[in-house]
């Protein structure tokens, strides 16, 4: 490089350096202006134990892009040598981790630490819960439509990183149609939750504007107000979910809800939807009790839900497991119900119980019980109108029940069917009770037999107490009571006379004997029967106590029959006609006297028996007497029938005639245990004045004896007479008719001759 060059670039070098010292020298002098005019303008320095203020400060946390919340104060005031600021007219506004709410914190002045991002507010403060669409709405229309509850405190301290308010000092708070009070309190900002430590209350009111539809109510009373306590709360905000922690209550005017743990459900509007009552963690099992008329009625279940109108009254009760319900009248059971209320008056419209339900109702004024049971049982009730009774109206089975009725005398009734449907009078007294179904029916009196019964429908009529004082069955009757057994179309149960009526082809049994008639009759407490009718009674001869006149069974027929299991007797009257093998018998009335194997027929006798004799021996047809007295009177174990009263016993070869006769039977075969024939008569024995017929031949005596062997008639006592139109008069001390040989036989004292000899025409 040249001399001349280098001097010249030197020159500017030097420039060049010059220049940028002026410019430097030249901004720092303008900054040290600025800041002596800044300096002026401040106020004073302070002293040391001075505070330094500031206008406004804005804290925020956020996640993402997302701002969970943030914290606003128009005037804060730090404190020279603290990490403490006081902030006044300070603002919290929590959007949440999904930027769907808009919950509010507000109060005049807090101090925030600057080490921790706390702030504590020792004052007043109001926390706004809604939601972002909430808070939108109501900025756009008004704060009329705001949705927002409202929690007035004091003492709070927020916690920056965890987002977490908190106070030891009495909460108060006020949501649309309700308000509470407790103490202590947490909220998480993050989860929009709210906790109140002890001592919660909340009061439910109806709303005040009606449902579409429904006309607008009066000012709400306290007697609809329902009033909840707790030892603490938690309430979600967006899943308007209150939970109150046990010992939990709600009472209203006429109602007391227990339970270990109450969940109280808001709708959008944040009215109350819906309360659930569970054990909880403190296993207390929830309990309703309600003011009735006659006393306090209690329900218990393992959980109880009402579903809440707005307006303030229940629509719907819902009780889960153990459903235990008790009142002074009785108790019931089942594993689950529902209860579907009155709209407007909090009153039972319908009621289902399901699984094992069993009711226990008593009469405290009589001590009679009676008991339901079945699988699924409805209420009907009839109420609807407020300040009135609401009797159940109408109940029923919708599948198979039973109903008992027991007495303090030890008597018990049942009825059971596929459905039974009880209606119930204008004050809920049952009225009248419909079997339908496989209907079974049971009746015991203490020291009597069991009767019960089956049929295809029945129904029972009861009393004011709800005992049934008359029951039907229609349609294949079965009865049974003891060793006796019933079929009919119809049976009708009287409980004040214990009498089971049967008609319709009605047929009665027992172990030896069957009869059929119009009408049968029982009588439980005295064990009597009656029939009427066509009454038709077999003897089927398998008792060793029935009348054996034949091998054959005994049958009888009557228009009135009445008889007794206990002593074994048997009245037939109106038309009465026994008929066994050839035998025959006829009267008014014939009476049978089991136990002693007795027979007594009265008025009008007729009968028809087959005789002994050397006919039958030779295996010719047994001859027939017709026999006809005003009584008869036969002993089965002596083969032996009395007669009394213008006694007449005639077959076609003779007759005889007395007042009094006595017949004597022989049974022929192996004897009476072989019963292999019937009985037939052997011997007639007449007495108090006799009178004999043989073709044209008449007898008289004071007593007259025939012997079927022999076939011969003997005359004794008083003066035996012969009227013979042949033969004239004759008389002695005894008579002997032979109507085999046609002689006749006469003792006169002094020896015994051969009167005549004369052929009966035959």
């Amino acid at each position: 490089m040249k001399r001349s060059e280098a001097a010249r670039y030197a020159r500017w070098s030097a420039l060049t350096a010059l220049l940028l010292a002026a410019v430097t020298g030249g901004i720092y002098l303008r900054r040290q202006w600025i800041a002596h005019v800044e300096i002026r303008k401040a106020p004073p320095p302070l002293a040391e134990n001075k505070e330094r203020q500031s206008i406004g400060l804005t804290l925020s946390k956020g996640e993402g892009d997302r701002t969970i919340f943030t914290v606003e104060a128009s005037k804060s005031t730090d404190f020279k040598g603290q990490d403490i600021s006081l902030l006044e007219d300070v603002k919290v506004t929590v959007f949440g981790k999904l930027g769907d709410r808009h919950d509010v914190i507000h109060t005049h002045s807090c101090n925030y630490a600057r080490t921790d991002g706390s702030i504590q507010c020792g004052g007043d403060v109001q926390i706004d819960l809604q939601s972002a669409a909430d808070a939108k709405r109501a900025k756009t229309e008004g704060d009329s439509q705001a949705n927002v509850i409202h929690v007035e405190t004091s003492g709070v301290t927020f916690e920056r990183t965890t987002g977490q308010a908190q106070t030891v000092q009495p909460v108060k708070f006020t949501f649309a149609n309700g308000d509470g009070d407790g103490v202590g309190a947490v909220y998480f900002s993050e989860e929009g939750r709210l906790r109140l430590v002890k001592d919660v209350r909340i009061t439910l009111r109806p709303a005040e504007t009606p449902e579409k539809g429904q006309k607008k109510e009066a000012p709400v009373t306290p007697a609809k107000e329902v009033v909840l306590h707790g030892s603490s709360l938690e309430f979600g905000k967006q899943s308007r979910k209150v939970l109150l922690y046990g010992p939990a209550t709600a009472t209203t005017s006429a109602q007391v809800l227990t339970a270990g743990e109450m969940t109280l459900f808001l709708d959008a509007k944040f009215q109350a939807q819906t309360l659930v009552a569970t054990p909880g963690t403190l296993n207390e099992t929830p309990e309703l009790v309600s003011q009735g008329a006659k006393g306090p009625e209690k329900l218990r279940a393992d959980l109880l839900r009402a579903e809440l109108a707005t307006e303030g009254w229940v629509r719907t009760i819902d009780a889960e497991g153990n459903v235990q319900g008790s009142s002074d009248s009785g108790e019931l059971q089942a594993e689950s119900g529902n209860m579907e209320m009155w709209p407007q008056v909090n009153q039972a419209k319908l009621v289902t119980l399901r699984g094992n339900v069993r009711v226990n109702a008593h009469d405290l004024k009589t001590g009679n019980a009676r008991k339901l049971t079945t699988n699924v049982l409805q209420l009907s009730f009839a109420g609807g109108r407020p300040g009135e009774p609401n009797p159940v109206q109408h109940a029923e089975t919708l599948e198979r029940g039973t109903t008992e009725w027991s007495d303090t005398a030890g008597a018990q009734s049942k009825l059971s069917a596929d459905k039974l449907v009880m209606d119930f009078g204008a004050k809920g007294r049952a009225q009248h009770l419909v079997a339908t179904g496989n209907v079974e029916t049971q009746r015991e009196l203490k020291g009597k037999p069991t009767q019960s019964a089956t049929s295809a429908t029945g129904d029972a009529q009861l009393d004011a107490a709800g005992e049934w004082t008359q029951m039907m069955l229609h349609g294949n009757v079965r009865m049974k009571e003891g060793e006796r057994s019933a079929d009919a179309q119809q049976a009708v149960f009287v409980r004040a006379a214990q009498t089971a009526v049967l008609t319709g082809q009605a047929v009665a049994r027992d172990e030896s004997s069957e009869t059929r008639a119009t009408k049968i009759t029982f009588h439980q407490v005295t064990g009597d029967i009656e029939a009427e009718g066509k009454v038709r009674s077999t003897d089927l001869g398998t008792d060793k106590s029935s009348i054996h006149l034949s091998p054959a069974p005994s049958n009888i027929s009557a228009d009135h029959m009445a008889g007794n299991s206990k002593t074994g007797r048997a009245l037939y009257t109106g038309h009465a006609r026994l008929w066994q093998g050839p035998s025959v018998l006829e009267a008014n009335s014939i009476e049978l006297l089991r136990d002693t194997r007795v027979l007594n027929a009265k008025e009008n006798v007729r009968a028809v028996f087959p005789k002994a004799g050397a006919d039958t021996k030779k295996g010719k047809e047994a001859a027939i007497w017709h026999i006809s007295s005003g009584t008869l009177t036969y002993w089965d174990a002596e083969d032996r029938a009395h007669l009394e009263k213008n006694v007449v016993v005639q077959s076609t070869d003779e007759r005889m005639r007395g007042p009094v006769l006595d017949l004597y039977f022989t049974r022929e075969g192996n004897g009476k245990s072989g019963n292999e024939g019937p009985s037939k008569i052997s011997r007639a024995v007449g007495t108090g004045g006799v009178e004999v017929e043989q073709g044209d031949r008449r007898g008289t005596a004071e007593r007259g004896v025939y012997t079927a062997d022999d076939d011969k008639f003997v005359l004794s006592g008083g003066t035996p007479t012969l009227y013979d139109a042949e033969e004239g008069t004759t008389t002695g001390r005894e008579l002997t008719f032979n109507n085999a040989d046609d002689t006749i036989i006469v003792d006169s004292g002094n020896g015994t001759r051969t009167l005549t000899k004369h052929r009966v025409q035959r």
